[in-house]
């Protein structure tokens, strides 16, 4: 049989304090993938992936619902523990609010309060809102990694992710599921102010489902595609 070497790049990206980390590779090659640090979402334009998949949320709704968009509420119901680290994307019309407090009033008339976690991701949710406009642009999707662990363990996550139990338990889900060890003690535990050991973890998770989507393993939340006002698809691949 003959070997299939096109090259097929995909990622699985993670915000961090310092902006973004990246893990990446062919998904038609057996080498450990690679993994990059990005100041800006617009930088990783350069790298030519076929596929990335993101732990952000991608397409914004105007007028908000109790739970969020279709594909919160969904994500969340399917996910067994942890069910808060879903949180609610801000209504597109506070996007460009100046401060917490204006864009908290503006979601609120639009049907619901801001969370703080979710004003503190406005810079982030803004430049992947800006990377979707750009002409040849590599497919994005949301995706998240606590549902992703759950897809690879085949169970629930019973830690918490920021906790030493937490890193010990996804790193042993990752090498399960054909992490190498050189490759995670290569970049875990590094003591830096750009990203934490759970962005890392959850880069990996991101990039092991980004596999499963081009070889159409992948789980659908929704089945049913949902596009914003501008056009954008709410939808998580897992």
């Amino acid at each position: 049989m003959k070997e299939n070497t096109q090259k097929i790049l995909v990622a699985g990206i993670d915000g961090s304090k310092g902006g973004w980390v990246c893990v990446s590779g062919n998904l038609n090659s057996n080498d450990n993938p690679k993994f990059d640090i990005f100041n800006h979402f617009e930088e990783i334009i350069e790298k030519k992936f076929n596929l990335i998949l993101v732990d952000m949320p991608i397409g914004l709704e105007e007028r908000l619902m109790k739970g969020g968009r279709v594909v919160d509420r969904e994500a969340r119901g399917m996910l067994l523990k942890n069910k808060s680290s879903i949180f609610n994307p801000p209504s597109r019309l506070a996007l460009n609010a100046k401060d917490y407090q204006e864009a908290n009033k503006i979601n609120k008339e639009q049907g619901m309060g801001l969370s703080k976690q979710s004003w503190f991701l406005f810079k982030k949710i803004l430049e992947i809102d800006s990377f979707l406009e750009k002409k040849n642009r590599p497919e994005i999707f949301e995706s998240h990694p606590e549902l992703v662990f759950q897809v690879m363990k085949g169970g629930a996550i019973e830690t918490k992710k920021n906790t030493q139990e937490g890193l010990k338990e996804r790193i042993g889900i990752l090498k399960e599921n054909g992490f190498d060890k050189e490759f995670i003690d290569k970049f875990i535990n590094k003591k830096n102010s750009f990203y934490k050991n759970d962005d890392f973890i959850d880069s990996c998770s991101l990039f092991w489902s980004a596999k499963r989507v081009v070889r159409k393993n992948e789980i659908q939340i929704p089945n049913k595609i949902i596009k914003d006002k501008k056009g954008i698809i709410m939808q998580m691949k897992i």
